[in-house]
C-alpha cells in the first residue's frame, strides 16, 4: 500500500510538474492510448527437484503522458503506464495433474522518462517520430494473485506469499502522428522495454524450512503496441 501510495504520489508530481513546465514555456502536448503488451520472459527450473516453467499471457496497456519541447526536434517526454500480462506457472512434475498451470494476476505499473525526436515537418499530415529513455517498472501481484499463492502455493510450495518489486529498464520506440485538426492528432505507437525478470519478492534459492522460492535470472522483454490521441496546445 504505502509503494502503491508512492507512486501514486511520484505520478501527480510529474504530472504538475510537467504542466508547470508546458504552461511556462507555452508550447506542450498531452497523450492517451491504450492497446496490447506482450511479456517475453520463458524460463524452465526447478525447485526441490521438480520441474516447472513459467511464461507470461499478452495483456494490455494504459499510457498518459506529456511531451514537452527542448528544440526544435526533440521532446522530453514523461509518461504513466499500466501494465497487465498474467504470469503463468506450469508444473511439469505432479503426475496426478501433469502439466498442470496455474495463472497469477500481475500489474505493472510503469513510470518512462524519455527523449522524443520528431521530423521537423509532417509529411502530408503525418509526422513520424524515434524515442528512447528509462523505465521504472512495479510489478505487483493483484489480490487474486496473492490469494491464489497462499491457496494454491507457487512453484509447487503451499502458503507461498508474493510481493510488489521494482526494476529499473530502457526502452526504444518509434511511431507516428497523424494530425486531424490543429489541435488533435492521432497516434500509433509501439515500444520496446527492458528490464530484468521480476520474481515478485521471491528468494532465487531455498532457505530454512519448506519455502517458496523462483530461481529464475536474466531480462524480461515487454513489448506495447498503442494508439491514441495527442492534445497539441501553445504554437
Amino acid at each position: 500500500m504505502k509503494v502503491r501510495r508512492f507512486l501514486q504520489g511520484l505520478v501527480v508530481m510529474m504530472v504538475l510538474s510537467a504542466s508547470a513546465a508546458a504552461l511556462q514555456a507555452q508550447n506542450f502536448s498531452l497523450f492517451v492510448m491504450g492497446g496490447g503488451s506482450a511479456l517475453f520472459s520463458k524460463k524452465y527450473y526447478n525447485v526441490y527437484g521438480a520441474s516447472f516453467g513459467s511464461t507470461y499471457k499478452t495483456g494490455s496497456t494504459f499510457t498518459v503522458g506529456a511531451d514537452i519541447p527542448i528544440i526544435d526536434i526533440l521532446d522530453a517526454e514523461v509518461s504513466y503506464s499500466q501494465v497487465r500480462n498474467n504470469l503463468a506457472v506450469t508444473d511439469f512434475y505432479n503426475a496426478a495433474t501433469p502439466s498442470q498451470e496455474i495463472g497469477y494476476p500481475t500489474l505493472n505499473q510503469r513510470v518512462s522518462l524519455d527523449a522524443f525526436a520528431h521530423a521537423p515537418k509532417a509529411i502530408k499530415g503525418v509526422r513520424p517520430y524515434i524515442s528512447a529513455g528509462l523505465d521504472y517498472n512495479h510489478f505487483g501481484p493483484t489480490g487474486t494473485a496473492a490469494s491464489r499463492a497462499q491457496s494454491q502455493g507457487f512453484n509447487g510450495v503451499p502458503n507461498a506469499t508474493l510481493s510488489a518489486q521494482g526494476k529499473i529498464g530502457v526502452n526504444f520506440g518509434w511511431g507516428l502522428d497523424f494530425k486531424l485538426t490543429r489541435i488533435i492528432a492521432l497516434r500509433f505507437d509501439m515500444r520496446d522495454h527492458y528490464m530484468p525478470s521480476p520474481t515478485f519478492g521471491l528468494p532465487s534459492q531455498a532457505t530454512s524450512g519448506l519455502t517458496a522460492y523462483y530461481p529464475i535470472s536474466g531480462r524480461a522483454q515487454n513489448v506495447t503496441v498503442s494508439a491514441g490521441f495527442v492534445f497539441h496546445f501553445g504554437k
